[in-house]
């Protein structure tokens, strides 16, 4: 293996690195040459990033992952050090491991693979035109083969785990659905001046059957519509909610999504459920607005449809781009979820505080109660209350937990302890 600063060749047990090398013809010159470009490097990283993290974020999902300060800090860390290691000389089996655990990494958060080939991308373009920049073209063939052999490897470990990652995900899915190991989490949303729990969101979790393990559904939404068990669990979801707060005295939300909305045989099967049910008033549906880009009539109808029934409407993530205030009134929800990154933000940014105040403006026009989420700590939960918000979710509040533990709750009790 090439180390470019005690100018030798060492022979790599890796020998699946070592056909990579020779298979992109790289050679100890060029090692020698990315390695001279390191104090180059270094003084271009302050240029980079901006233009990087400016590029990375025209794209929906790195906002999704780098959604807080924390991780976005973490996460330029990392960015720096790979950056440095593609000109540290040394690409030995060390080096190659730590490809496999960036990789890795990617496949646990779900990162999509096209955000490798993108990232690499605008790194080849920056890297190109700063070179020639430079006057040092007689490097650009070291620096291609380099980003080659990084996105070969990481690419092919990608693909590696995310078999077996979606594989996993299949099995999970056929046995909670077949076993019918699910269980609805319910999460408090509490009154913002008598800080009192007065409904929870119920959220789906999907229970290992082997381990006892809650998995958020959220994740795995995709390979459950596509392997056709998405219904069932839904159906369940519902069943298992209606059966927790069919004796309790507050009110209760479930998501819906669009395919559930526009499904007729799982309409028919909700209004049953529904009629059954015996006091519907307390039954709350949050429909997520960006929904409402599909096929706004088929949202409108059901809307119409369930509040016959005296169910309520929420529309989730408010703010979170679409906001069609003309459907919002046609629709004349009974609460507003305002998003959540706008919520986590409120604490440090004008910008997020600003919409804040003025979707509960317009809200307390219209007459919608409005509902924070992601309500982390003490300091946003007194903004929340200063905005006269009316209700309040979050982990601050309250984490979500089994919903069978609030059959053994005395409904007078306060479960917010803050």
């Amino acid at each position: 293996m090439y180390r470019a600063h005690d100018n030798s060749v060492v022979e790599s047990h890796a020998i699946n690195i070592e056909k990579m090398l020779e298979h992109y013809r790289f050679t100890e010159k060029d090692a020698l040459d990315l390695f001279s470009l390191q104090t180059d490097m270094e003084a271009v990283l302050p240029e980079l990033l901006p233009e990087f993290y400016y590029f990375i974020f025209s794209f929906e999902h790195a906002k999704i992952f780098l959604h807080s300060p924390e991780i976005l800090q973490k996460h330029e860390k990392g960015i720096k050090h790979w950056f440095m290691k593609l000109f540290c000389g040394k690409y030995d089996e060390n080096y190659f491991q730590q490809l496999n655990h960036i990789s890795e990494t990617h496949v646990r958060i779900g990162l999509p693979s096209h955000y490798v080939n993108t990232a690499f991308s605008f790194i080849r373009e920056f890297l190109e035109k700063y070179l020639i920049t430079l006057g040092k073209k007689n490097k650009l063939s070291a620096m291609h083969k380099i980003i080659d052999i990084n996105l070969d490897i990481l690419s092919l470990t990608y693909q590696e785990q995310e078999q077996q990652h979606f594989l996993n995900e299949v099995l999970l899915l056929k046995q909670v659905a077949k076993l019918q190991s699910l269980e609805p989490y319910v999460q408090p949303i509490i009154e913002t001046q008598t800080h009192t729990i007065v409904k929870f969101e119920c959220l789906m979790r999907l229970i290992d059957p082997d381990t006892q393990k809650a998995y958020s559904i959220y994740p795995l939404l995709s390979t459950a519509k596509n392997i056709k068990v998405y219904d069932t669990l839904m159906r369940l979801m519902v069943e298992r909610s209606f059966a927790i707060f069919e004796s309790l005295p507050w009110r209760f939300s479930i998501n819906l999504g669009y395919e559930d909305i526009a499904n007729h045989e799982f309409r028919v099967f909700l209004y049953h459920a529904i009629l059954a049910f015996p006091d519907s008033k307390r039954i709350i549906f949050e429909i997520l607005e960006s929904d409402f880009i599909e096929d706004f009539t088929i949202v409108y109808d059901f809307v119409k449809t369930i509040r016959e029934f005296g169910c309520q409407i929420a529309i989730d993530d408010f703010g979170s781009g679409y906001s069609n205030i003309e459907n919002i009134i046609m629709l004349k929800p009974e609460y507003l979820k305002i998003d959540a990154s706008l919520i986590q933000q409120i604490d440090t940014s004008e910008t997020a505080l600003t919409v804040v105040r003025n979707v509960t403006n317009m809200a307390q026009e219209l007459h919608i109660k409005t509902i924070a989420e992601h309500v982390h700590n003490e300091e946003i939960l007194a903004i929340v209350k200063s905005l006269h918000i009316d209700y309040a979710q979050g982990f601050y509040i309250g984490k979500p937990f089994s919903g069978k533990e609030l059959l053994n709750t005395k409904p007078t009790s306060n479960l917010f302890k803050k």
